[in-house]
């Protein structure tokens, strides 16, 4: 009877450790399928959002410097342009809620600015604006 405790005493930790190795090693996985899976549309999203924030800065730089009507309807444009910032923040908030780290997120979008010849030159510009 006791050797029987003892052995299923054994099983039963062997089992938790095996779940434990199970647990800490699909992790790494699961963020890996997320980001595989996402990658594409995050990409696009980023660089929609990156075009809109941009447009919108030149539009409303535009109308500092000389107020004409069409400049005026020209930042309103651009203002609509600005859900695709939205849809962009939407999706970094699923992927954060799905379980990815904001280390990852910056991976995702430096491969977003990889994927596009003069990408990394848009965003350096675009960083560079300080008001």
């Amino acid at each position: 009877m006791r050797w029987a405790f003892k052995q299923n005493r054994l099983l039963f930790v062997g089992a938790f450790l095996l779940g434990v190795a199970a647990g800490v090693l699909a992790l790494p996985a699961w963020r890996w399928s997320i980001i595989q899976l996402n990658q594409t549309k995050y990409s696009e999203l980023t660089y929609r959002c990156d075009s809109a924030m941009r447009a919108h800065y030149q539009a409303k730089a535009q109308l500092q410097s000389e107020a004409e009507p069409s400049d005026v309807e020209r930042l309103r444009q651009t203002e609509l342009g600005l859900i695709d910032c939205q849809d962009y923040d939407i999706l970094q908030k699923n992927l954060l809620i799905l379980g990815l780290r904001e280390s990852e997120l910056g991976l995702m979008r430096l491969k977003a600015i990889e994927a596009d010849a003069d990408g990394l030159l848009d965003v350096v510009d675009a960083h560079e604006i300080r008001d």
